[in-house]
């Protein structure tokens, strides 16, 4: 089908871009700041953003194409543009899927096979990064608890800019005043995009919710398409002379990403106000750069980088997986030989694929026609099948499971509304809480507040990924932020579980010495905030129930985890001060009742440790959450709140 004819109509002749080498340099060079930041280089810990460029680059490339194909034939043709995509992107996803999946069963925890079938099926469906919205996803944990299609967030973006843009394209063009219309389009939903980042129901959600949103980074790519168009033809035509601005800046621009990928984090609050369209804006002007005599070009245009840029993709692809499974555990390897064996077995994966499976779709010499359309629907849906079949969680505990999210309740009942209020240990609870929640008639789990890489301390260092970390703004003022939730949500009942960041070393200022738990300065600190946070939830008539913090062991699968952090939480010494110091806060408040998870846990059969209750010895599992909730926190808390459900009745 095509899209709206353009008034004359043209010539028929088939559009084309001058393929511009620079270009897949810089793909190249921001692969490699992708695969150095997952191997967790301290001097690129702003790598991830290689992935921002990306977004940039493509929404400049397909803005490009699609005005050529209007100028040139007259016309946007949707079916020839997703055929092309589909052909690009989608059999080297596919078969990156398929060898996870079927591979999975030998290598991957448990924990993460759990999760595997519903992360397959939207990495499919190239929905994935809605599914990543959800907390416990958030990027902050890649290295904690990993998904290994995690990567496929940003694909999924990509994907949902390719369906609808050429339609917009299409009737900006022939309807909404030519180039000067499309351009006001494509401004008013940068702007929109940017202004979504700032909206309190999303920014309340957190960072992961911005990162991964396909609203909230959509201005990266738009910002790619702006620079396109307001470049016009000069692009297409091939034309080496760029405007004298983008000559001028052309080396800051290329020097202040580098920059970025050095000395940004993932935590930075700057990326979530704003900075993502910054940094796009940087990027357009390398991309430019790239593609006119410049000396950016000159640097991209090494042989070995734009080979590396050719086969980005795959490399993208199938990086991730191959990064989780070559750890230094497996493998014996030191850092640096580990990624000289991770980035040589990437590449190798993606030189093969290039060659033997994208190309040749890619260019028709395989699966030409509807043979190819066909192949993918097969293929998709024995992947379906298979993912499902091969998950640990059996097909009808996933309907069930499906069936709640599709029953979500908007709040505007009159249940009794349990919230999670913590860290991710206490979101961790959340899976076994809301399934136990659901079989109880007038209960209701709300989203609390779990606050992700967030602890009762607000003040100084903690000693976090072999470095010591400021503590974010996100994590400041907990009390104040756990009492506007218990609010917003109507929250009758707050579960509150702390005390793995806590457990940390701390520098009470930049130049202190460390303390711990069990340290005086830190103790007087981490108990006045407890007693503020029971303060602010008791204040808003809520019920709150305060759950001491079990022994937190090392992970039984080092795989991805910080061992030198590990080893200074995991000293039981700390998480009993912590629990003294929650019952000396609950001691005098009424309102606070403090359960002793922490003794439940200790008695628990196969041990405190068992990876089935708490796959990294942290973090409860979904089997755990769910013997919790359904043997300790159920059968303790409803007996508390059958004592005093009187007061609650008074809010009716």
């Amino acid at each position: 089908m095509s899209l709206l004819r353009a008034p004359g109509g043209g010539d028929g002749t088939r559009s084309a871009l001058t393929h511009q080498p620079a270009l897949d340099g810089l793909r190249g060079l921001c692969l490699l700041a992708v695969l150095l930041f997952h191997s967790e280089l301290s001097w690129m810990s702003g790598g991830f953003l290689g992935v921002s460029t990306f977004f940039t680059l493509s929404g400049f490339l397909i803005t490009s194409l699609l005005l050529a194909a209007y100028e040139q034939n007259g016309e946007v043709s949707m079916a020839r543009f997703w055929d092309r995509r589909l052909r690009r992107l989608a059999p080297a996803a596919t078969l990156a899927i398929a060898a996870v999946g079927l591979t999975a069963p030998v290598w991957l925890p448990r924990a993460q096979q759990e999760r595997l079938a519903g992360d397959a099926i939207a990495s499919l469906a190239y929905l994935v990064n809605w599914r990543f919205v959800q907390a416990e996803y958030a990027y902050e944990l890649i290295f904690v608890d990993p998904s290994p299609l995690q990567h496929f967030w940003s694909l999924a973006i990509e994907a949902q800019f390719y369906l609808v843009f050429p339609l917009l394209v299409g009737l900006a063009l022939r309807f909404g005043g030519g180039r000067r219309g499309l351009a006001a389009v494509l401004m008013l939903l940068t702007g929109a995009s940017v202004a979504l980042s700032f909206a309190p129901s999303i920014a309340q959600q957190g960072q992961h919710r911005i990162y991964y949103g396909s609203d909230t980074r959509a201005a990266e790519i738009l910002i790619g398409a702006l620079t396109a168009l307001a470049l016009g033809g000069r692009r297409a035509s091939g034309s080496d002379e760029l405007p004298a601005p983008v000559r001028w800046l052309a080396a800051p621009a290329f020097a202040a990403m580098l920059a970025a990928w050095s000395l940004a984090s993932v935590d930075d609050a700057w990326l979530y106000d704003g900075g993502f369209a910054l940094y796009a804006a940087v990027s357009a002007v390398v991309v430019v750069s790239a593609t006119g005599r410049t000396p950016v070009r000159a640097l991209l245009l090494p042989g070995w980088l734009r080979w590396t840029g050719r086969v980005s993709y795959g490399a993208y692809l199938y990086h991730w997986p191959v990064f989780l499974l070559l750890t230094e555990g497996r493998t014996g390897l030191g850092a640096t030989s580990l990624l000289a064996v991770r980035g040589a077995l990437t590449l190798g994966l993606a030189a093969v694929s290039f060659r033997l499976v994208e190309e040749p779709i890619r260019r028709r010499r395989a699966l030409a026609g509807r043979s190819f359309r066909l192949a993918l629907a097969v293929t998709s849906l024995v992947l379906f099948v298979g993912v499902l079949a091969a998950s640990p969680i059996s097909f009808r505990q996933r309907i069930g499971d499906l069936t709640l999210l599709l029953d979500y309740d908007t709040g505007d009942s009159k249940e009794r509304r349990w919230g999670l209020f913590g860290d991710s240990t206490a979101l961790s609870l959340a899976p076994g809480l809301d399934q136990y929640l659901r079989t109880r008639e007038g209960e209701r789990l709300s989203a609390g507040r779990p606050m992700l890489a967030c602890g009762m301390i607000d003040v100084g260092e903690r000693f976090n990924y072999k470095r010591w970390r400021p503590v974010q703004d996100k994590c400041r003022d907990l009390p104040a932020a756990w009492r506007k939730a218990a609010l917003a949500q109507g929250v009758d009942v707050a579960v509150v579980l702390t005390g793995a960041w806590e457990s940390r070393d701390w520098r009470l200022s930049s130049d202190g010495e460390p303390v711990a738990l069990g340290d005086p300065p830190l103790d007087e600190i981490t108990l006045r905030a407890v007693e503020r946070a029971m303060d602010e939830l008791a204040s808003v008539d809520v019920a709150v129930v305060w759950l001491t913090t079990p022994h937190i062991g090392l992970p039984a699968d080092p795989r991805g985890h910080d061992m030198a952090t590990s080893e200074t939480i995991a000293q039981p010494a700390r998480q009993d001060r912590m629990n003294e110091i929650i019952r000396e806060a609950a001691a005098t408040r009424t309102a606070v009742h403090v359960l002793d998870l922490a003794a439940f846990v200790q008695a628990w059969p196969a041990g405190e440790f068992d990876v089935g209750l708490r796959h990294d010895g942290v973090h409860f599992s979904r089997e755990g959450s769910t013997s919790v909730a359904n043997e300790f926190l159920g059968p303790k808390i409803l007996p508390i709140l059958e004592r005093t459900w009187y007061e609650h009745l008074l809010r009716w």
